[in-house]
Parts: C-alpha cells; sequence; structure tokens
C-alpha cells in the first residue's frame, strides 16, 4: 500500500473550507460534500425555485387540510392541501414510445445508478430515466460513509467496527425512528458495496482515495460521552472526483445490459385506479417536450429531495420551517421533490412527523476549529447543554431552542489537545495532520494580541486574552453576563476535577480544562431553519425499500431509494460519521438491486393476508363508550380491549424481516 499521509497524522484538506459559512447561514461545504446529496443532480439555475415537475403546478400558498374530519384520506390529501396538485392528464395518443423492462429507475445519481449496476449485473433488464444530458451530468459530493469495506480495513488498517454499537448507536442518533432494516443492511453491507463501487481502480487510484480521520492521533479514544468516533470515510479526493466514479459506475451498469435515457424527467407514475400498483413511468423530454412511457415490474423513485420546492420542505421538514419562525425553507441541492410527489399523490405516505434535514434543526456554533466541543455558552453566558453528546449535530438540537441569536464558545491555551481529540464526525475537524495543525497553530497566534478587535485571520473573528475577565470583555459581554461565564468556567473546572459533571452528564476525560492562558473565544451569530444542504426526508418505504400508502401497505411496485426515501434520517442529518448520505444511496441502491433481481418482491403485498384474526378478550379494560373518543378509562389506565392491537392493526408485513435482509 502506498501511503498518501506522510506525517503519521492523517490526511488532509485544505483548512480553508472552514469559510463556508460566512454569509450563507447554512452548514459547512465540507459536510456537504460528506455524501449528502442524493439522486438526480440539481436544476439548472432557472428552474431552481419553479414548482416540482409532474404536470401540475405546486402552489406555493393554498388552504391548509382541516384540522378534523380527515380520516380515510391519503397522506397527500391532508398534508398536501394546497399545493401538491393533482396528476397531469397525459393522452395515450401523447405518448411517443413505450419501452418495457424488468426494472424502472427514475434517477441516475447515487441511489439510482448502484439499483441499476446490481440489478443489471444479475440479468435484469433495466431501464434508467435521468433528467441531466448525459454531457454534462454531475454528482454532488466527495465521501462515502460505510462501515469495514476491505480498502478500509485490509488496505487503510482500520481496526474493524462493531455492526451491534453502529446499529445501536445510529437509533440513539435517531430516537428509535429510524426503518430497522435499512440501517442493518447499511451496517452489514455498506462495506461490501464500496468494494464493489470500486472494483475495477487500479492501485494508484485506490492509494488516492483519503480515508477521513485517519490515522487518529497518539492514544485517541474512540469512544466519547458514548458514542463511537466512525473515521475512514472514504473521501474522493484524487484524479478520481465522486461525478467522474459515479460515471464509472453508470458504465459498468450499461456494459451488464442496463439502458440509461438522459434529458427526460419522470412526471407520472403508470398505476391502477386506487394507487395500489404500480406498472411503470411516464417522462418527459426536456428538449422536445415529448412524452415516453417506461413500463416495468418494479418502478424505483430515486430522483431527489424537495429541496428547492418551499412548500413541500415547509410541510415535511416542520421542525426546520418552525426553528426559522417560518421563514420559507430551501436546500442547496437544487431538487424539485418531484419523485415524492407522485407518489404521494397516488397515496404514498411521506416521513412521519417532522422530517429530518442536513443542519437547520440544530445550532451549531462553528469556531475557527469548526464544530469544536469546548465550552458552549448560550446568551446570558449560562451552559445549557453536553456540547459533546453525540456530536454537534445532536447536541446542537439545545442550542436552537435557547433564547436569543448568539452564544459563545471558550476554550484556554491547549488549544492542540482540544483541536485532535474531537469525536470524528459531521462538522468537527475532518483533518490533523501536520499541516492542518500548523495552519490552526497561525490562526491562534495571530489572536494574540489583537485585543477587542479580534482576529479574522480564519474569516471568522477569534479572540484571545491573558485572563478569562479581558476575554469576556473583548467579546462584548455586559457585567452579568461576563458573571455568569466567568461562574460557568469555574463549575466546568470543577467538574473536571471532581471526574462527573452532575450538571449536564458530559464525559469528563472531555472537559479539557480552561485554565492556563492564553484564552480563546469565539462568539457566534445563531442562525436556524430557513434552509439546509439538503432534505432527507422522502417517501415511507419498508424494510424492502416498498413505498408505504394507506394502512401502511405496500404499494405493489413502487419502490423508493437515496434522498426520495425515508427511514435514514427521521430526526435530522446525524452525527454518526462523514459521508453517512451517500454511503446510504450506495448501499442501499446495491442492496435494492439485488432483492428486486433476486426475490420475488410482489409477494409481501399478499404475504400474511391469510393469517387468522386476533383474538380479543373480554377481561380487558373496555375502551370508551361510541362517540366519547380515546380518553384514558377511569383511573388513568388506557382504554382498549386488554391491551390487544385493535382488529387490523398489526403492523403491515412489509415492515418486519421475513427471511432476514436482502441476501
Amino acid at each position: 500500500m502506498t501511503n498518501h499521509h506522510d506525517d503519521g497524522l492523517r490526511g488532509r484538506i485544505p483548512l480553508s473550507r472552514r469559510n463556508f459559512l460566512a454569509g450563507a447561514g447554512v452548514l459547512a461545504m465540507g459536510a456537504a460534500s460528506a455524501g449528502m446529496i442524493a439522486g438526480c443532480s440539481p436544476a439548472p439555475a432557472a428552474e431552481s425555485d419553479a414548482p416540482a415537475k409532474g404536470g401540475a403546478a405546486m402552489a406555493e400558498t393554498g388552504a391548509a387540510a382541516a384540522a378534523t374530519g380527515n380520516e380515510g384520506k391519503t397522506m397527500g390529501e391532508v398534508l398536501g392541501a394546497g399545493w401538491l396538485g393533482e396528476e397531469p392528464e397525459i393522452a395515450d395518443d401523447a405518448i411517443a414510445s413505450v419501452t418495457d423492462a424488468d426494472i424502472v429507475v427514475c434517477g441516475a445519481g447515487h441511489a439510482g445508478t448502484a439499483v441499476a449496476r446490481r440489478a443489471s449485473e444479475l440479468g435484469k433488464k433495466v431501464v434508467v430515466v435521468e433528467m441531466q444530458p448525459e454531457d454534462t451530468f454531475s454528482a454532488l459530493g466527495n465521501d462515502i460513509g460505510h462501515l469495514n469495506s476491505s480498502w478500509q480495513v485490509d488496505r487503510v488498517g482500520i481496526p474493524e467496527y462493531s455492526v451491534v454499537d453502529f446499529m445501536n448507536e445510529y437509533q440513539m442518533y435517531a430516537a428509535g425512528r429510524a426503518q430497522p432494516t435499512l440501517i442493518s443492511q447499511f451496517a452489514n453491507r455498506s462495506g461490501e458495496a464500496l468494494d464493489w463501487f470500486i472494483d475495477g481502480y487500479t492501485e494508484q487510484e485506490k492509494d488516492e482515495l483519503i480515508p477521513l480521520n485517519w490515522p487518529v492521533v497518539d492514544g485517541y479514544q474512540y469512544k466519547k460521552n458514548g458514542f463511537t468516533s466512525y473515521v475512514g470515510t472514504c473521501q474522493f479526493g484524487g484524479s478520481v472526483g465522486m461525478t467522474d466514479a459515479v460515471k464509472r459506475s453508470q458504465d459498468k451498469a450499461k456494459a451488464a445490459g442496463a439502458q440509461f435515457v438522459y434529458g427526460q424527467a419522470g412526471v407520472r407514475l403508470v398505476h391502477n385506479e386506487d394507487g395500489t400498483e404500480v406498472t411503470g413511468l411516464i417522462a418527459k423530454d426536456s428538449n422536445t417536450g415529448e412524452y415516453h412511457q417506461y413500463n416495468g415490474d418494479a418502478v424505483v423513485l430515486a430522483c431527489g429531495d424537495i429541496g428547492s420546492n418551499s412548500a413541500m420542505y415547509n410541510a415535511i421538514c416542520r421542525e426546520n420551517y418552525e426553528l426559522g419562525e417560518y421563514k420559507d425553507c430551501a436546500a442547496m441541492s437544487g431538487r424539485d421533490g418531484s419523485g415524492i410527489a407522485m407518489g404521494m399523490r397516488i397515496g404514498a405516505k411521506v416521513e412521519i412527523a417532522t422530517g429530518g434535514d442536513m443542519g437547520s434543526h440544530a445550532f451549531i456554533p462553528l469556531s475557527p476549529m469548526e464544530g469544536i466541543e469546548c465550552l458552549w455558552l448560550n446568551k446570558y453566558g449560562e451552559r445549557y447543554c453536553n456540547e459533546a453528546f453525540g456530536g454537534p449535530l445532536l447536541s446542537g438540537c439545545a442550542g436552537a431552542r435557547e433564547p436569543g441569536d448568539r452564544a459563545y464558545l471558550i476554550w484556554g491555551g491547549d488549544w492542540k489537545e482540544v483541536f485532535l481529540n474531537q469525536l470524528a464526525g459531521h462538522l468537527a475537524p475532518k483533518e490533523w495532520d501536520a499541516e492542518t495543525v500548523a495552519n490552526m497553530e497561525a490562526t491562534m497566534e495571530a489572536a494574540i494580541g489583537s485585543g477587542a478587535e479580534g482576529d479574522d485571520t480564519s474569516g471568522k473573528f477569534l479572540y484571545c486574552a491573558d485572563t478569562l475577565e479581558e476575554l469576556c470583555d473583548f467579546m462584548g459581554m455586559e457585567e452579568g453576563v461576563k458573571a455568569n461565564a466567568l461562574a460557568a468556567v469555574e463549575k466546568w473546572n470543577a467538574a473536571g476535577d471532581a471526574g462527573a459533571d452532575t450538571e449536564f452528564g458530559r464525559d469528563p476525560e472531555t472537559m479539557w480544562p480552561i485554565k492556563q492562558g492564553p484564552f480563546y473565544g469565539y462568539p457566534c451569530g445563531k442562525r436556524i431553519g430557513g434552509g439546509s444542504l439538503v432534505a432527507t426526508s422522502g417517501l415511507l418505504v419498508t424494510g424492502r425499500q416498498q413505498v408505504q400508502g394507506q394502512g401502511f401497505e405496500p404499494i405493489k411496485g413502487l419502490f423508493a431509494c437515496g434522498n426520495n426515501s425515508g427511514g435514514r434520517f427521521p430526526m435530522g442529518y446525524n452525527g454518526i460519521m462523514n459521508g453517512v448520505s451517500i454511503g446510504m444511496c450506495l448501499c442501499l441502491g446495491y442492496t435494492l438491486g439485488e432483492f428486486l433481481a433476486t426475490e420475488d418482491f410482489d409477494r409481501y403485498c399478499t404475504l400474511g393476508a391469510g393469517n387468522a384474526d386476533i383474538k380479543q378478550s373480554d377481561k380487558g379494560m373496555q375502551g370508551p363508550p361510541p362517540g366519547q373518543g380515546g380518553a384514558p378509562a377511569e383511573g388513568g389506565a388506557p382504554a382498549g380491549d386488554g391491551g390487544a392491537p385493535a382488529e387490523g392493526g398489526a403492523p403491515a408485513d412489509g415492515d418486519a424481516p421475513v427471511g432476514g435482509a436482502p441476501a
């Protein structure tokens, strides 16, 4: 193996990536390129703010659904009232051509290409419809997060991770809302998918792939505050960039027999009258305006998120919308949500409750050392959370709800120890090599003696002082805030000395003392809501990526992958590893393509229909009389028949793994 990290610390990206946030109010471009964006590439600038494609305009405003009386309606009818619109009417004689295949994939990005390539390799006839022209096709992102690839373990030398720990930690990040089978597939098969993705690369090209946060510094503790640092995300920073990598995968799919049709956008699903079965896709040619129909046993929606469709974004990613106090949401992805809208219009569900997005659900105080887990103080000068809980994104949720528009970060003269011992994840430092440390040292030294003016060598104003009192004055704290800040530092140091943070529960090993100067401070503005890098919420799917409709039953023939799919980041984009979004797109596209090529997937639309009815005991607590609603029974116990699920209330069969994850 050729080691491209000669300094023994780790590989590097220019530290200038710390400037990503200046003036934009969105999260790090380094995080954006860490594999957050899936499916089709962004629409051209002229289209980015347009309503979603599909023939029917999605109004930015409109009547909301009634607060009551919605029983029996689809999620699209209730959630999408006023903006979802109706399916476009396309006459049969308007269809210029009809193509038959086994599998039709809408979107040739990370997820769609993986589905097509894997299914084609296993002998299926696949047609892929992609809105971008072939000659200007691009795929965003740089990083593919994964576990235990041969490249990672054997070539780079990163210790093998526990898939059990990963799955449990992931569900903690997701508050138990992530689709368990999808997370299991990623934990167990993402390394296999990465090796498959780079199969055929030369030895030199494999050497150019950069393992983020590797090598770790001497004595580095992988487990911090109950969460693991999953180092070794694969960054495509060499001669093969991410767009070239996806194009190579497309070429392999074509060599295996897949047909790629560029310059066409899906506008409508071909389906039966009640939306319970999908048999094809109608797409519109962007040059000729002609419609083309593609029929298949399976249709896979892999055409990106809802980033440029504010009406959908506001409704689906409600936490972002509300934290921004109803400022319309927009994401950098540029996707218009058309794939998700096609599904919703026939009765498909989207992510339940508030949907996740990349970053603006959380307040991340990004200092010149990035999302550093030092001491965080609110506008009052008070500590308000465990700064190291699950990395900046997860702990940043607390800050999003704090009063006011600012926060303060403070650390001591041992900045290097703080910098080199963070939980490796989103928005934390990615580079720990000698050059990066030297650049950071120059930033710290430039702040010394800058006084109340501060220094913006890094693109952000950093303050430095010989005493904490001076530092607070330099940062412009009023006297009461200053007193709180000094008391907070004193409590921080005492907790570290005592080996227990009884205030917020932080791991004392990560409470680096703030005792020796020079002392550093970074005051930052707080902006949350209104936008992010990409929305990570899509259609609700089973563990087999079947889109779910009424009764949570799978819609026959319809699948979703990548950012068209929910179940991956239901509480927001977590910080468990860099590049986990593209990693999910690749791995789940790989497993979905395999499942569609090797399994009788239609059986999961009928399997279990003949199961015996659930017996209902008459010995349990009785429910309320008709018309009394669901009020608790006398004594506070929930009403119901002995706690047994109501008839028909068992989980849809498509949710429960039958025979395990797809092989």
